[in-house]
């Protein structure tokens, strides 16, 4: 499975949806098995700086300026543990965006602990 299949295009959102509870809802959609490799990994932390750098956007701040916004990768299964671990170490650095990151596998949130 290639980068592509796993994370679609790198340079686009995939999801960006505002929550009848005022937040907005930023959704990173990953295809099949994530596996640990670091060429994968990259690729992941690639995909989710540009949803990050968005949230900094003149056009976003204008529109959403002061709206919680939620950063959500969603897995239709479970990816390798190592993804997991490369996540729950990327919770400070959504934050310093004042970006809540969520994870979902299989329909299912998953919380740090």
């Amino acid at each position: 499975m290639t980068i592509e299949d796993m994370f679609g295009d790198l340079h686009l959102i995939d999801i960006m949806a505002e929550k009848k509870t005022g937040e907005v809802l930023l959704g990173l959609v990953c295809n099949g098995f994530i596996d640990g490799k670091p060429e994968t990994q990259t690729a992941l932390l690639d995909k989710m700086e540009g949803y990050l750098a968005h949230t900094q956007s003149d056009e976003f701040q204008t529109e959403y300026h002061g709206r919680p916004v939620i950063l959500r990768v969603f897995f239709n299964e479970k990816p390798d543990q190592l993804i997991l671990d490369l996540l729950y170490k990327c919770i400070n650095w959504t934050s310093d965006f004042g970006v809540t990151l969520e994870i979902e596998i299989d329909g299912k949130q998953v919380r740090f602990t």
